[in-house]
């Protein structure tokens, strides 16, 4: 029987659940716990490549009104996305036939882990946790490390606590992107829909973002390029009590040096995080008009950055407003990269601008840190110096010793034996891509 997603949310909101006796617990959700800590172990520096494949799809050539003649490597810094820390022995409707059936909803449903193996929901935090000992291991050190979004699976305070435990000891600066399963039960429906059914604490998407405000006041020198919060300090905020924070935000990695004449030596680089949730529910991606305008603004405010775009969905899983948002960076030849997640693969494409060949920007997509291959990415941004950059990006493993090695290892054994695989084609992983370096005013 095909069960339609519209169908299937209906027969939620109409209270079926309560009478289908769904799951093992007390109003109808099996609790699940965080059960154990993380084990301990050190970690040595993310691998690199031997090579390159280098990309130009989008026909950039070198230029001499945009050369500084110097080659440079502007920026260095980490993509995680989709961690999924999840409670262990959770059990949506305690029927693992109807939870198999609705994990092959996927992407339409957005389930998508509920039949996921169990070491795999076991050693996630260890995974986590070896992945950031790599990090920190990382040489030469990371400017920053971005996670765009679902930090967390089911969508609860306890996850969210497991995540920002590790993350927090990273020992550069790190920002988040609000990703459907942060601020959605399960993904896809809305925490008031679930609250009568379980004793479970969801988050919404407030929640969510308050969670990374720091919980007692400290010194400035704890701060992240300015934010506090991880980024979303930064976001246009109303000025109610307490204020409600809209989860987008920009901030800059690099500020621009300029000669003797006026021109740059040395472009800024700025990064514009969107906030791609839908708060009505479904797991595809939603930009408004609202947040549109703001980033029209924030582009045309600092013409002279290199802009790099970060969301938890890709473009093409961007269902309201997708052509705007698409039209929009390819106006803006500054913008060179969209950097996200959701899928749970390795996917790099360029989208090129028609009305001016040899310009565009790239869509750089990370797989995810539950799913095989369980892989983070580093992205270097380098001017070239012939009116020519490119962005060097690569995927690596973690690389944990110790028991926390073992079980982070254990975790990737299960996910490879799992029928899905995210790890994209040869040139969705270790490449070199080209774009044309702007002239910046």
């Amino acid at each position: 029987m095909e069960l339609k997603r519209r169908q299937f949310l209906a027969w939620l909101g109409l209270g079926a659940l309560s009478s289908l006796n769904l799951g093992c617990g007390g109003r109808g959700f099996s609790i699940g716990t965080l059960l154990e800590p993380p084990a301990q172990g050190e970690a040595s520096a993310p691998p690199g490549p031997s090579d390159f494949i280098m990309r130009n799809d989008l026909g950039a050539s070198p230029r001499l009104d945009a050369a500084t003649g110097t080659p440079q490597r502007l920026l260095n810094f980490g993509h995680l996305s989709d961690v999924h820390i999840t409670l262990e022995q959770f059990t949506f409707t305690g029927h693992p036939k109807l939870e198999k059936m609705l994990d092959g909803f996927g992407e339409e449903i957005g389930f998508g882990g509920l039949d996921r193996p169990d070491v795999q929901e076991k050693y996630d935090v260890d995974t986590l946790r070896a992945m950031v000992k790599t990090l920190n291991a990382a040489d030469p050190p990371l400017d920053f490390v971005i996670n765009t979004g679902d930090a967390v699976d089911i969508g609860t305070v306890p996850e969210l606590v497991g995540f920002l435990s590790e993350m927090n000891q990273l020992n550069c600066p790190w920002f988040q992107a609000v990703g459907n399963h942060d601020c959605l039960g399960l993904g896809n429906i809305p925490p008031e829909m679930l609250e009568n059914f379980t004793d479970l604490d969801f988050l919404n998407k407030q929640e969510f973002i308050e969670k990374h405000f720091p919980q007692e006041a400290h010194s400035l020198s704890r701060t992240a390029f300015g934010s506090q919060a991880k980024g979303f300090d930064f976001s246009p905020a109303s000025h109610g009590n307490p204020p409600e924070f809209l989860g987008y935000y920009a901030f800059t990695a690099m500020p621009p040096v300029s000669g003797g004449d006026g021109r740059h030596t040395r472009p800024g680089i700025r990064l514009y995080v969107l906030e791609t949730s839908r708060a009505a529910g479904k797991a595809l991606g939603h930009v408004g008009k609202e947040q549109l305008r703001w980033l029209k603004e924030e582009l045309g405010h600092h013409p002279r950055f290199l802009g790099v775009v970060v969301s938890h969905h890709p473009i093409g899983r961007i269902e309201e407003g997708r052509e705007e948002l698409r039209n929009l960076l390819l106006d803006h030849p500054q913008v060179i990269a969209l950097v996200c997640g959701h899928e749970h693969r390795h996917r790099i494409q360029a989208f090129k601008n028609t009305q001016k060949p040899g310009t565009g920007f790239w869509q750089i997509q990370t797989g995810s840190l539950i799913d095989y291959p369980q892989q983070g990415r580093i992205l270097e941004i380098y001017d070239r110096g012939n009116g020519t950059g490119a962005i060097r990006t690569f995927v690596f493993n973690q690389q944990a010793n110790g028991q926390l090695g073992k079980n982070a290892r254990a975790s990737f054994r299960s996910a490879a034996g799992e029928r899905f695989d995210g790890s994209g084609s040869s040139e969705d992983r270790n490449v070199e891509l080209i774009f044309p370096m702007p002239l910046l005013f």
